[in-house]
């Protein structure tokens, strides 16, 4: 039977029940002496005060809800009244006058009092699972492009890397850790109870460390409500499969009811680059280059044909070559984002409705860079009856990200300053043509760019690509659902309920990137396969899922028993297709890839996956003093084969209020308000990305047979058939406390964990050639542990003088991991070899026993300030006898001073048979050395003193997972004026500082920064900074003279807002107006010589600092008014 067919036949038989029973449902207004007021809190609590139901008021002051029994009582509290508690009984309508809280020192603080725990509603003081809550009001009026960038150092284990400062980056989110290898490590994303992830197939996530598609950009800031972290597998294991990382689900704003009230906010937002490196002038860079030449010859005509470094007027390019380009300057400017956001929302007694859109304008900080996005969402909410309601929500969001085509700001810091923007006349004037350097040659004998400068020339004009050379990044997603809630058993006090949702969602998606390279970039002839190049890649998918769930809540005469359990089916279906298509020489004027022109590639891909899962979780209290969860998720999924296409995912977890114990009474009265433990265990799983692994699937483009003029295509199997591949498991534990104190006035969370993970799921593993096949597609490698602790600390307003009040918060959070298992093939293939050619790496090892993330390379010593020939000729010089020359060398080596000789362990040079010291050497082999090293050259530790660096001396140099990391905040409120301060931080991770690597090796043409002007230029030299090296030499060797500590706080967020008094806005028709001012990324305490040490981790967790565009500065000012 097809999906729309069950679809159907479900809805008809839930409309077929609609018109059954009758419920309790009550109305009433809250106000006070200023009126009507807002988001006044309105809880049902039953006889153990146990929150059972819970709503807020409107802007009317109005409110609606269901009640569940006529013996409970209705609290209704309001920050700066007193609270009111009105039993229930008969009454219908209630309108309730709260009076000023004139007596009491501190202000009534008002906390969320329940949380949705998998698809329970579970009071807080229950929940016996590792999440936390983030509000977002706490960061409004900020200027944030997706949810991610607001939960920066806000969440207790949750470690959020910006991947790069251009627009739309997104970030890299590791939850407790690295629990995975296969390609997304990223936690779920779960919006409004709906998975919300990267409708991409095509990224490769196992790669990719830098920029990628940030699925969070769907949803507009402004309309998210909460979000929510689950944390231990106990709250994970209803997400079974998807929750492995971790769940962030975001809960968007819905309506009220009430009159229509319309809220417009609008910010502006400047944002500019910091400062980077200071690189060399143009004379500066001509004369490093002339040395860079000489040093290895040693011959003083070796520029001499090099044009570009002589300054020779007599040269048809010289004004071209005669300048100080700022080329970082040309390529970055003020950028900024106006950012425009609309909502409507009310209702009746019967329906409410929210209908929000907004609308970003956005421009970079570096050139040529806009990010436009539209954003709508509705949502309606309409109760048929006391027992039926009926919920949709329509959100659509397109995206037009227009990115540059090259890394400019990477490619301003390497070419050569002396080089001009524009082609210039022969008196030096600009002209309106950019200039594009000559086809590669002999620049003496005609016009050509010297070939020495090749390196230059292939980098291009980074001015020219940005305005003539494009890419566009766009999207559509719209996200629409539809549910029906339906009480069975009506909604009578002291009757049990059993509630039916049913849901039917959808996602649909569509990408397309675009791309086109003109041939006025490049000199380059027109075979060149970059000659006038268009691209697309355009991506699709239609994914539909369907859930039906059941939530019992029994009934027990004993009031101090309370259980709920819910069972849910849900199935999906998804179906993604991509095509990429690549054409070159087109004709000049046309950028489309379809039209007649050369094809240089051709491929198109569909998949199709389904899936489906039942669960079951279980909630039981005694007294709300003793709780206990339970949850049990099975799931299906086609990418596995029959043997292990069913997985079980078990939770469970307990708390114990040890507060509500009767010998706990004095200190719950005086100055202790929660004391709590957690307990928790469950398994989550990991599923591959790809589809159709059980089955074989074929290439129908492998080549051709036959004899020339009469060739067949020919096909062939793909890869290996997957009979045996089982789903990835991690087994985690979790140990917690909640301490509360003064009322809960300060909050303490703390949690421990330890996690499992078997069978870990690796992508494209290498396999004997003997098969046929060079690779599978995926294979069961390996086993890894993470333990960690993190703990989270809320102080409510601790500080109250007058009407100044200080509030606080503070997390912490530490991870260890550890490899414990790995497939032979896999360590083989990852663990690359030394190579003695290569340089600037560094190597690549995963070993058992040890961590993700750990860098391997040298140790690097300074520089030899003295030359060998320097030491032969002090001998020669003064007539030294052997013992005397071995004797004089020692005092000069225990002086400090340094000389490419062999020492021993205790220090002392080891002496040759010649009575001359023996010469360190790179990588000795069959009886010669590849390189004698000279005065002035790199110094590395020879560690084991064998005269020679190769790669028995690298050693481990640290890694890139941070010791720590969290991030605290300060909010200073003094009346109707509020400060808020937000700072992260992260501690003892090693970057590798492959920008710096790249301005610093003095070994090809590109531009170099100011810091090598020091370098070693003769005898005696002390510095860190090597001699130049033209194409020779190992002075910039993988070593930790780049591996740096990448520690890091950031003064986050820094806002000043006001909120005007509502009493005085009523008589102008105006309900709410707030202003607000507020600096981002203001500074940045770190010891990091890069321009910004927030750098993401790659897939196996190395940080590598390649000259990605750093995160802006900014500047925002917003305005927020409600009618």
């Amino acid at each position: 039977m097809s999906m729309k067919k069950i679809l159907l036949i479900a809805l008809l038989c839930v409309i077929s029940q609609m018109m059954m029973a009758q419920g309790k449902r009550i109305l009433g207004t809250v106000s006070d002496q200023d009126g009507p007021i807002l988001m006044a809190n309105v809880v049902e609590r039953d006889p153990n005060n146990r929150i059972v139901s819970a709503t807020q008021t409107d802007i009317n002051g109005n409110f609606s809800m269901e009640i569940k029994s006529t013996k409970n009582k209705l609290v209704i509290s309001f920050v700066g009244d007193k609270t009111k508690t009105i039993a229930i009984g008969d009454g219908e309508q209630f309108n309730v006058k709260l009076d000023a809280d004139k007596t009491t020192l501190q202000e009534v603080t008002v906390h969320a009092k329940g949380t949705r725990s998998g698809g329970l509603f579970i009071p807080n003081r229950e929940l016996s699972s590792a999440q936390q809550k983030f509000d977002m009001g706490a960061v409004e009026g900020m200027a944030f492009t997706s949810a991610d960038e607001a939960l920066q150092g806000e969440i207790a284990g949750l470690d959020i890397v910006q991947n790069s400062g251009n627009l739309g980056s997104g970030t890299t989110m590791r939850l407790r850790g690295v629990t995975t290898i296969n390609g997304n490590a990223e936690p779920l994303i779960v919006v409004n109870d709906k998975i919300f992830d990267n409708p991409d197939k095509t990224f490769d996530f196992t790669n990719a460390n830098d920029e990628q598609y940030a699925s969070l950009l769907s949803v507009n800031v402004e309309d998210i409500q909460n979000i929510t972290v689950l944390k231990d597998a106990a709250a994970t294991a209803i997400w079974g499969a998807n929750g492995a990382n971790g769940v962030i689900m975001i809960t968007t704003k819905r309506g009220s009811r009430g009159k229509t009230r319309v809220n417009f906010s609008y910010k502006f937002t400047g944002t500019w680059q910091p400062d980077g490196y200071k690189l060399l002038n143009g004379d500066d860079y001509t004369m490093l280059l002339k040395e860079e030449f000489y040093n290895p010859s040693q011959k003083a005509t070796v520029t001499s044909n090099i044009m570009e470094l002589n300054y020779n007027k007599s040269w048809s390019e010289y004004e071209n070559w005669n300048n100080n380009t700022d080329w970082v300057k040309a390529v970055t400017q003020f950028g900024g984002m106006h950012s425009w956001n609309l909502s409507l929302t009310g209702g009746g007694s019967k329906a409410s409705f929210r209908i929000s859109a907004g609308y970003d304008r956005q421009t970079g900080s570096v050139i040529k860079q806009t990010l436009d996005r539209f954003s709508t969402r509705i949502t309606l909410d309409y109760n048929v009856s006391d027992r039926i309601r009926f919920s949709s929500e329509f959100p659509l969001t397109y995206t037009n990200n227009v990115e540059n085509y090259s890394n400019l700001l990477g490619i301003a810091q390497q070419l050569a300053p002396n080089m001009s923007i524009y082609r210039q006349n022969a008196d030096g004037t600009n002209t309106n043509e950019y200039y594009i350097m000559n086809p590669s040659g002999d620049a003496t004998k005609g016009n050509y760019s010297s070939s020495e400068l090749d390196d230059i020339r292939g980098l291009g004009n980074p001015v020219a690509i940005a305005n003539m050379a494009w890419k566009k990044d766009q999207t559509y997603r719209i996200t629409p659902d539809f549910e029906i809630k339906y009480e069975l058993l009506g909604t009578e006090e002291g009757k049990s309920r059993l509630t039916f949702n049913g849901r039917v969602d959808f996602d649909i998606y569509a990408r397309s990137v675009p791309s086109y390279y003109p041939a006025a970039l490049s000199t380059n002839s027109w075979t060149s396969s970059s000659y006038n190049l268009s691209t697309n890649t355009e991506s699709n998918r239609m994914q539909i899922g369907g859930r039906t769930e059941l939530v019992y809540t029994p009934y027990f005469k004993n009031n101090d028993i309370y259980a709920t359990m819910l069972l849910r089916y849900e199935m999906q279906s998804s179906k993604t297709t991509s095509q990429d298509i690549s054409m070159n020489e087109l004709p000049g004027g046309i950028t489309s890839p379809t039209v007649n022109a050369d094809l240089r590639n051709m491929s198109s891909s569909n998949s199709r996956s389904n899936s489906q899962d039942f669960i079951y979780q279980g909630h039981a209290s005694y007294k709300s003093r003793y709780n206990l969860d339970f949850s049990m998720r099975a799931d299906g999924n086609s990418k596995f084969g029959p043997k292990n296409k069913w997985a079980y995912f078990p939770g469970v977890s307990l708390r114990y209020n040890i507060i509500d114990e009767p010998f706990m009474k004095k200190l719950k009265n005086s100055w202790l308000s929660m004391l709590g433990l957690r307990a928790s265990w469950g398994i989550v799983g990991n599923a591959p990305s790809a589809d159709y692994l059980f089955y074989n699937t074929y290439n129908t483009s492998d080549g051709a047979y036959g004899k020339s003029g009469s060739l067949q295509p020919t096909a062939s199997l793909d890869g290996l058939k997957l009979d045996n591949l089982k789903w990835e498991r991690t087994t985690q534990t979790n140990l917690g406390f909640n301490l509360n104190f003064l009322n809960d006035m300060i909050q303490v969370d703390f949690d421990y964990y330890h996690k499992d993970t078997k069978d870990m799921l690796m992508p494209t593993v290498k396999i004997s050639s003997v098969t046929g096949y060079s690779t599978l597609a995926y294979k069961n490698v390996g086993q890894m542990s993470n333990d960690g602790w993190e703990m989270n600390i809320n102080a409510n307003r601790f500080i109250k003088v007058g009407n100044l009040t200080v509030s606080a918060g503070f997390n912490i959070a530490q991870n260890y991991n550890e490899l414990k298992q790995m497939d032979n093939a896999v360590l083989d293939a990852k663990n690359s070899n030394w190579s003695a050619s290569s340089r600037g790496t560094y190597l690549n090892r995963i070993q058992v026993g040890n961590p993700l993330g750990s860098i391997y390379g040298l140790r690097y010593k300074g520089v030899y300030q003295y030359s060998y020939d320097y030491l032969e000729n002090y001998r020669k010089e003064n007539n030294l006898s052997t013992a005397q020359y071995e004797s004089w060398i020692n005092t000069q080596i225990a002086a400090g001073k340094t000389f490419p000789i062999v020492t021993g362990a205790d220090g002392n040079v080891l002496m040759n048979s010649t009575g001359s010291p023996q010469r360190k050497v790179y990588n000795y082999n069959s009886g010669s050395s590849t390189y004698e090293f000279q005065g002035g050259d790199a110094n590395y530790e020879d560690v084991n003193h064998d005269g020679q660096i190769n790669a028995l001396d690298v050693v481990y140099l640290g890694n890139s997972m941070p010791k720590a990391s969290g991030g605290f905040n300060f909010t200073f409120k003094y009346g109707q004026w509020c400060l808020r301060t937000r700072f992260m931080y992260r501690f003892g991770n090693k970057v590798i500082n492959a920008a710096r690597m790249s301005l610093e090796e003095m070994y090809t043409t590109y531009n170099q920064s100011a810091t090598v002007n020091y370098r070693w230029r003769k005898d005696g030299d002390v510095t860190p900074m090597p001699r130049a090296l033209y194409n020779t030499g190992y002075n910039w060797l993988g070593s930790d003279r780049y591996v740096e500590d990448g520690s890091f706080v950031r003064f986050q967020n820094l806002q000043l807002s006001y909120d005007f008094p509502k009493k005085k806005l009523k008589s102008l028709g105006i309900s709410t107006l707030q202003l607000y001012l507020s600096v981002n990324n203001l500074y940045c305490w770190t010891k990091y010589s890069g321009t910004d040490p927030e750098i993401s981790i790659g897939s196996w967790g190395v940080a590598t600092d390649n000259s990605q565009t750093p995160r802006s500065k900014q500047f925002t000012a917003s305005i927020n008014i409600g009618f």
